[in-house]
């Protein structure tokens, strides 16, 4: 995926947006998935940073941390799977504080990490949106 030639991080959200929609329906295998991922993410970043050099586009492993980050326990609806990737590319995208810094650490760990806390912030708004959008459709 990361040899996508137009927005190849763009584009492994999208794919794992459908992976966990199609597959991750438990809350406990997204967990599990989400450590595995992460765990696997850093040691393979570290990896091929190395040969791709620094943060390379190509490397979209942490795409996939920080989409299950986002979407984990979110009713499976078409709408909340859509904004969750929106969100999830626009904190990833403009990295605001503390994802900007956190690109600061070494080898895999700043690759992934941004995507964490990306993912967590995407999360955050996701659930609010979740929150407001059905409390004013049961009006």
């Amino acid at each position: 995926m990361g040899f996508f030639p137009i927005a190849p991080a763009s584009f492994a959200s999208a794919i794992v947006c459908v992976g966990i929609w199609f597959l991750l329906k438990s809350v406990l295998i997204c967990l599990v998935s989400l450590v595995a991922i992460f765990a696997i993410g850093v040691w393979v970043s570290t990896k091929v940073e190395k040969l791709w050099g620094e943060d390379s586009k190509r490397i979209v492993i942490d795409e996939s941390v920080g989409m299950t980050i986002t979407l984990i326990a979110v009713p499976h609806k078409l709408l909340y799977f859509c904004i969750g990737f929106l969100l999830f590319r626009v904190f990833d995208i403009l990295k605001p504080y503390p994802i900007n810094i956190s690109q600061r650490l070494k080898g895999g760990w700043g690759i992934v990490i941004d995507d964490v806390i990306a993912g967590m912030y995407s999360s955050i708004f996701l659930w609010i949106f979740i929150f407001v959008y059905t409390s004013f459709a049961s009006i």
